[in-house]
């Protein structure tokens, strides 16, 4: 099983994400071990926030070869480059922790630290979406790597 990490700020609110969560996470445990970590958004003005959120993820990044950050201006994907990209990081047996921001995002310093940024789209979409469609391509492109017939 390849280990691989989901961080993300904020509780899923809304009962139909947080039942997909668990039907996403139910259909990646063939193929990874996932963990999903939820961490409380930080408190105080945005910059403040921002930099609480940073000081508390670092060390959970630092623990991973591979730390990604879910961010609107990162590498954009299709499945198969996904897919690609992945089966490079379990072939090299690098451990993957994807970091998902609170509602501002993430702070100015993490992003320069962190090499691997990624996105979903180049449109913006609710952080509890979000959250639901990262594993639902997470688990899609496992499926592409295996050769299974989900990916059409």
């Amino acid at each position: 099983m390849y280990p691989v990490t989901l961080l993300a700020f904020g509780r899923l609110r809304l009962e139909p994400c947080r039942s997909l969560e668990r039907h996403y996470l139910d259909m990646l445990r063939p193929y990874a071990r996932m963990e999903l970590t939820e961490l409380p958004e930080g408190k105080g003005d945005a910059v403040r926030q921002l930099k609480d959120e940073a000081e508390r993820l670092r060390p959970r990044l630092a623990a991973v070869r591979c730390p990604v950050l879910l961010t609107p201006e990162g590498q954009l994907r299709d499945s198969e480059g996904l897919a690609r990209w992945l089966g490079e990081r379990m072939d090299r047996g690098e451990s993957l922790a994807f970091a998902l921001g609170s509602s501002h995002g993430f702070d100015p310093g993490l992003k320069k630290e962190i090499r691997e940024q990624m996105s979903l789209s180049p449109m913006t979409f609710p952080h509890e979406l979000s959250r639901v469609m990262f594993l639902e391509q997470l688990y899609r492109a496992f499926t592409i790597i295996r050769g299974k017939e989900y990916h059409k």
